[in-house]
């Protein structure tokens, strides 16, 4: 194990955010892929609330400072085969990765009434 995170979000956050800002915040935070992946979902803010603060926890497992060619964009959360959540990394996250000689990165998700949580571990 080479690094762990974890984060909380509460759904509601989410839900005032996307109100506001709409496509502002979801087209700085969500790659196109995940944005479409939402449609699949009933309820788009518990959608985007559990991928918010999965990469928030993803982001924690490098243990660096935020750096200028970081972006959200570059940490991508996909359902693999089984449906479980996988991290596919791009950019700056994805050579960190490779600095770190980590392999990848296990993720899980969970939600319950108006919270999100997700927890990461880098191999």
């Amino acid at each position: 194990m080479l690094g762990i995170g974890t984060d909380i979000v509460k759904i509601s956050r989410i839900r005032d955010t996307m109100a506001r800002s709409g496509r502002i915040f979801l087209d700085r935070v969500f790659t196109e892929r995940e944005q479409k992946s939402s449609r699949l979902h009933q309820d788009a803010a518990v959608y985007y609330a559990e991928r918010f603060a999965a990469k928030e926890a993803v982001f924690k497992t490098f243990f660096t400072q935020w750096e200028g060619d970081m972006s959200f964009l570059d940490i991508e959360i996909e359902n693999g085969c089984s449906g479980a959540p996988t991290v596919v990394l791009h950019g700056r996250f994805l050579e960190l990765l490779k600095e770190k000689s980590g392999k990848g990165i296990l993720l899980s998700l969970s939600w319950e009434e108006d919270t999100t949580l997700a927890f990461a571990v880098m191999y």
